[in-house]
């Protein structure tokens, strides 16, 4: 995809990114939860890229890969994940598209986000 593909019309889907975060939990331990990154509340253009189902350990899993594309924002990760409808998508791949502070190209997966 190139930047000029893309236009503002095509941001259809809110999305939020989140990141994982220590938090205390009040008896001298932390706990891990997952936190909105602030400022990148956003909406995205998505494409569904592939699905499949494979039964592993007497059980079915379902795994799904997917591109969304956002307006450029500094600071996310690959560790990070995505919400889109209250599912969670885990963060494989991030794109800058070319170079020029634009947009986001972000490949995510889906199906046991963690």
């Amino acid at each position: 995809m190139k930047c000029c593909d893309v236009n503002a019309g095509m941001l259809r889907t809110p999305v939020t990114f989140q990141r994982r975060t220590r938090v205390a939990d009040g008896a001298g331990g932390a706990t891990e939860t997952w936190a909105t990154i602030s400022g990148a509340a956003a909406r995205a253009y998505y494409k569904a890229l592939s699905g499949y189902e494979r039964f592993l350990s007497n059980r079915v899993e379902a795994r799904t890969s997917a591109r969304i594309v956002v307006r450029y924002f500094s600071g996310l990760r690959e560790g990070d994940r995505v919400l889109i409808d209250s599912e969670a998508h885990n963060i494989t791949f991030i794109n800058n598209l070319e170079r020029r502070n634009r947009w986001l190209e972000i490949n995510i997966e889906g199906g046991e986000a963690s």
